[in-house]
C-alpha cells in the first residue's frame, strides 16, 4: 500500500482517539450529574436511533459530492458540537435535557462522517488491497477503544470535560490535516440534490442490493447478530458487579480493547488469505458465540477475560473480512450508498436488543433464576447475578445457532467467489 495510507492511518487513529476520550468524559460527566445508568442508556439510544434512520441519506452524500470535502465538513461540525458543549460545561450551564439536541446532531453527522469515510476509504487503495486496508483501519478503531477511555479518565480528573474536549477538537483537526494530502475522485451525477431525486437515489441502491444476494444474506446474518449483542451490552456491567467491583469490569473491558487490537494485527497479517475467506467469518461467529456461552457460566473475571478475547478477536476477523468484501463488490458510483444500506441494516435491531435486554434480564434475575435456583445453578453457577447470565448463556446459544444455520449458505459461498474473482483481476 501507498506510505500516504499509513499516514492517514495514523492521523485517524489520533483523530479517533480524540473523539474517544470526549464521549467517554461525556458518559462520566452523565453519571455523576444523575447518578443513574438509564441517563446514559438514554442519550446512546437517541444517537443509535438517529442514526439509523438517516444513514442511508449520507450515503447520498457520499455519492454525489468529493468525499473529502464530506469528511472534513462533517468533522468540523462535530468539532463545533464538542466546543458548544465545552462552553456549556465550564460555564456550569450544561444539562441532560441540554445534550439531548446535541445527541440528536451526533447521531446524523457521525454516521454520515463514518458512510463517507468507509466509502473514500474504498477510493484511495486498489482492489487487492481493500481486506488489508480493512484490518489496518480496524487496528486504527481498536486502539481509539484500548486509550480513549484511560487517556480520557486522566485529562477528566485533572482538568474536566472541558479539557478532555479541547484534546478532542485538536486532534480531530490533526485528522483533518492528514487527510487534506489525498485528492476527491470526481462525483458525477445526473440530477441536481432534491427530495425527489434523493429518493431515486436509495431506491436505486436499494435495487442494487437486491441483486447482491450474497451481501444481503451476510448484511442479514449481521443484522440478527447485532440484535443479540445488543443485550450483552446492557448485560455484562450487572453481571459483573455483581460479584465484583468497578476494578474487575475495568479489566474485562480492557481485555477487549486488546482483544480488538491483536485481531486487527491478525487481519492485517493474513489479509491476502482472509479476503473473500467468509468461512473464516463464520468460524469467527461461532467462536464468538461460544465465548458468550464460557462468559456466563461461573462468576469469574478470568473467564470473562477469556471471553473478552475470544470475542474481540474473532469479531475483529470477521468484520475484517466482511468490509473486504463489500469494499471489493461496490464500485465508485454506488459505494457510499450501498455501505449507508450496510451500516442501516446491520444496526437496525440493536437498539431493540438494548431496550429488551434490561427488563428481560431483571425479570430472570429476581423471580425465574430464584424460583429455580437449583435447576439453573448447575448451568450458570448461584449467586447475585446469575439471572442476567442466564440470558447472557442464551444470546450466546441463539448466536451459535445463527451461524450454524449459515454454514452451508450458498449465498455466502457465491459472495467469497465473487470476492476472490474481483481481487485476483
Amino acid at each position: 500500500m501507498s506510505k500516504k495510507v499509513y499516514l492517514l492511518w495514523f492521523g485517524q487513529t489520533v483523530s479517533w482517539t480524540g473523539s474517544a476520550m470526549s464521549f467517554f468524559a461525556i458518559g462520566v460527566w452523565i453519571y455523576e450529574t444523575t447518578g443513574k445508568a438509564s441517563a446514559l442508556s438514554t442519550i446512546l439510544f437517541i444517537v443509535a436511533i438517529v442514526g439509523v434512520i438517516t444513514g442511508p441519506f449520507g450515503g447520498v452524500l457520499a455519492d454525489r459530492f468529493p468525499r473529502k470535502k464530506l469528511i472534513i465538513i462533517f468533522d468540523l461540525i462535530i468539532a463545533v458540537l464538542m466546543c458548544l458543549i465545552g462552553y456549556l460545561a465550564i460555564n456550569d450551564m450544561l444539562s441532560l435535557t441540554l445534550l439531548i439536541p446535541f445527541a440528536l446532531a451526533f447521531g446524523i453527522f457521525e454516521i454520515a462522517h463514518w458512510t463517507t469515510w468507509s466509502a473514500f476509504l474504498g477510493d484511495v487503495v486498489k482492489k487487492h488491497e481493500v481486506t488489508k486496508v480493512s484490518a489496518l483501519f480496524e487496528s486504527a478503531e481498536a486502539i481509539s477503544v484500548l486509550i480513549g477511555p484511560i487517556g480520557g479518565a486522566f485529562i477528566y480528573s485533572f482538568f474536566g470535560l472541558t479539557g478532555v474536549i479541547l484534546v478532542d477538537v485538536i486532534t480531530c483537526l490533526f485528522g483533518i490535516l492528514t487527510i487534506a494530502f489525498f485528492k476527491s475522485k470526481k462525483i458525477e451525477t445526473k440530477s441536481k440534490l432534491n427530495v425527489k431525486n434523493v429518493y431515486f437515489d436509495l431506491i436505486e441502491a436499494y435495487h442494487w442490493l437486491k441483486k447482491q444476494k450474497g451481501l444481503l444474506a451476510l448484511v442479514l446474518i449481521f443484522a440478527v447478530g447485532n440484535f443479540l449483542w445488543g443485550f450483552t451490552q446492557v448485560l455484562l456491567p450487572p453481571m459483573i458487579l455483581s460479584f465484583t467491583d468497578a476494578t474487575g469490569l475495568g479489566l474485562v473491558e480492557s481485555s477487549v480493547g486488546l482483544a480488538f487490537l491483536f485481531g486487527s494485527i491478525i487481519s492485517l497479517r493474513l489479509a491476502d488469505w482472509l479476503q473473500g475467506n467468509l468461512k473464516v467469518a463464520i468460524y469467527c461467529g461461532l467462536l464468538g458465540g461460544l465465548s458468550l456461552i464460557l462468559g456466563s457460566i461461573r462468576p469469574s473475571i478470568f473467564l470473562l477475560c477469556i471471553h473478552g478475547v475470544i470475542g474481540g478477536v474473532s469479531g475483529t476477523v470477521q468484520y475484517t473480512v466482511s468490509s473486504g468484501a463489500w469494499l471489493a463488490i461496490t464500485d465508485e458510483h454506488i459505494r457510499g450508498r450501498a455501505l449507508a444500506l450496510r451500516g442501516t441494516i446491520a444496526q437496525m435491531l440493536r437498539p431493540l436488543g438494548v431496550v429488551i435486554a434490561g427488563p428481560l434480564g431483571d425479570y430472570l434475575e429476581f423471580n425465574f433464576y430464584p424460583a429455580n435456583v437449583e435447576s439453573l445453578s448447575l448451568l450458570v453457577g448461584s449467586g447475585a447475578g446469575r439471572g442476567y447470565a442466564l440470558l447472557y448463556l442464551s444470546i450466546g446459544v441463539i448466536y451459535v445457532g445463527l451461524w450454524l444455520v449459515n454454514f452451508n449458505n450458498k449465498n455466502l459461498k457465491s459472495l467469497s467467489r465473487q470476492v476472490k474473482e474481483i481481487t485476483n483481476n
